[in-house]
């Protein structure tokens, strides 16, 4: 996710800047946070604000006749920065979204269906729910009790039940679709004069759906969006059916391939879907595009497929089915990783074809591979994210001719704060240090394991833990693996440490023995 500011662009790819003299750019979905340009003096670093939610603590009684026995969850998912977030009880397997949109009233009448097992012995689920107002839960088909508390919703399931019981709950509820501001740390829904969009890093999705807001546990999704007629909605996966009803259109959408509920998208407005037929690979292409901006749309095309390609050459084959890029009339700046559906505002895709725009599209592609096929297994894991987005995006840069890999890193390792590591726990989740930093160390381990090792060893991280969540530590183990070499020393000093190292280490430097 990008942003501009006065003066200049501030933008997720910092890379950016070892290859234009403008501002570097910085993803950041929460907060403005730290940017270096490679000939100027790092500026003097911010502290973003902590991610927010619906802003309301207090204990909220939905309608029940009585409320769950315990008066929280048995086990969270342990997210040392998110420690409310997430339930380590549940696997939840799918998720039918119905959703029933009203432009005029900014609302949104849902139902959700979750399904799945227990992971440990309980006798209720909790679900992250900091937004959506419950009115009813059904189990069976008969209704439940449960209680809304905070930022959880507590379900009763009656009795005890064992380890690798089945479940399946359904969930009634509401949502306004109110005024917040990207740039101030909200993530979510957001209200346009069209319509809406979403974005939901890193825990968006529970503040209008009740949900397992956590990265861990990945599902299958199904979304049927009532819209009024005349707008368009869309989700990720394949545009399976649509249909006129009392309300407006339904728009069904079925995402059969595994997703973290950060990674979903919601777009309504008066959009146009695209389709430009499958990749040379045979991955479907199909975009969605803003009717009033559709001839924008082909500058992208050919870059789409050229990135695609060059990216398979390195990292493996494309992960999913299908990959499009969304044009839509969400904040300008803002840029993000949506599964099979990459979301970026209409101002910085308007048609030409720079190097900004080469920097965006290359950094979110790159990203189904590394966020969205193998994702984060803690928030502190965020460089898995960002860093390995950003070296790709400076490899597809020097790619185009817009610069030197070698070069770019350099500049970033003068450049890069002395504060906020280590890499594996930045103090600033969005920060420079997660996206250039984590790049820079990428490119050390290249130089320290030679060429061949480094991109096999990426190729192996995506197809160990596809459609899963990883940690650092499993990403030391697959290139250790990859390398037969013994790399603590090097992690150690790259990514545990407090502080780096002030020089790349030589191409080809010892690494150690065969573990």
């Amino acid at each position: 996710m990008a942003r501009r500011v006065a003066g200049g662009v501030l933008c997720f790819v910092a890379s950016a800047c070892g290859f234009v003299n403008d501002p570097v750019v910085v993803e950041s979905s929460r907060t403005p946070e730290d940017s270096v340009a490679f000939d100027l003096p790092p500026p003097v670093e911010t502290t973003p604000a902590e991610p927010s939610g619906s802003g309301n603590d207090e204990p909220t009684e939905a309608p029940s006749p009585t409320s769950p026995t315990s008066p929280s969850r048995s086990t969270s998912a342990g997210d040392q920065r998110f420690p409310e977030l997430g339930s380590a009880d549940i696997d939840v397997v799918h998720y039918l979204v119905k959703l029933a949109y009203r432009h005029d009233q900014r609302t949104i009448d849902g139902t959700l269906v979750v399904t799945g097992t227990l992971l440990n012995q309980t006798d209720q689920i909790a679900l992250d729910a900091d937004g959506p107002y419950v009115t009813a839960v059904r189990s069976g088909g008969a209704s439940v009790d449960f209680v809304q508390a905070g930022r959880e919703l507590l379900i009763a399931l009656g009795e005890v039940k064992a380890v690798g019981s089945a479940f399946g709950v359904e969930v009634d509820f509401s949502v306004t679709v109110g005024e917040k501001s990207f740039f101030q740390g909200d993530v979510g829904l957001f209200p346009t004069p069209g319509g809406l969009w979403s974005v939901n890093e890193p825990d968006g999705a529970s503040t209008w759906l009740p949900l397992n807001d956590h990265p861990t546990d990945k599902a299958t999704w199904a979304f049927e969006i009532t819209a009024p007629k005349g707008l368009t909605a869309i989700a990720n996966g394949e545009l399976s059916a649509t249909h006129e009803t009392l309300g407006g259109v339904t728009w069904s959408w079925q995402q059969t391939e595994p997703m973290a509920p950060y990674l979903i998208t919601l777009l309504v407005g008066d959009y146009e879907l695209v389709d430009d037929g499958t990749s040379a690979s045979g991955v479907d292409l199909v975009h969605a595009v803003l009717r009033s901006r559709s001839k924008t749309l082909d500058a992208y095309r050919d870059v789409t497929r050229q990135q695609l390609a060059f990216f398979e050459s390195l990292f493996g084959a494309y992960p999913f089915d299908r990959y499009g890029v969304a044009i839509t009339d969400s904040v300008p700046g803002l840029a993000m990783e949506t599964q099979g559906l990459s979301l970026f505002s209409s101002d910085e895709l308007d048609g030409s074809l720079g190097r900004l725009q080469q920097a965006f599209l290359s950094h979110e592609l790159a990203h189904q591979w590394f966020g969205d096929a193998v994702s984060p297994a803690t928030w502190n894991d965020i460089w898995l994210n960002e860093g390995f987005a950003t070296y790709a995006e400076w490899l597809w840069m020097e790619e185009v001719g817009f610069g030197d890999v070698q070069h770019v890193a350099e500049a970033n390792l003068s450049g890069l704060p002395a504060t906020g590591w280590p890499l594996a726990k930045p103090e600033e989740m969005f920060g420079l240090i997660s996206y250039n930093g984590g790049a820079t160390v990428l490119h050390a381990l290249r130089l320290t394991v030679g060429d061949d090792t480094f991109f096999a060893g990426l190729r192996n991280w995506v197809a160990t833990y596809l459609d899963d969540s990883a940690t650092t530590a499993e990403f030391q183990v697959v290139m250790e693996e990859s390398s037969g070499t013994d790399l603590d020393g090097f992690f150690d000093t790259w990514v545990y440490a407090d502080s780096i190292p002030s020089q790349l280490p030589k191409s080809g430097a010892a690494v150690g023995s065969a573990p």
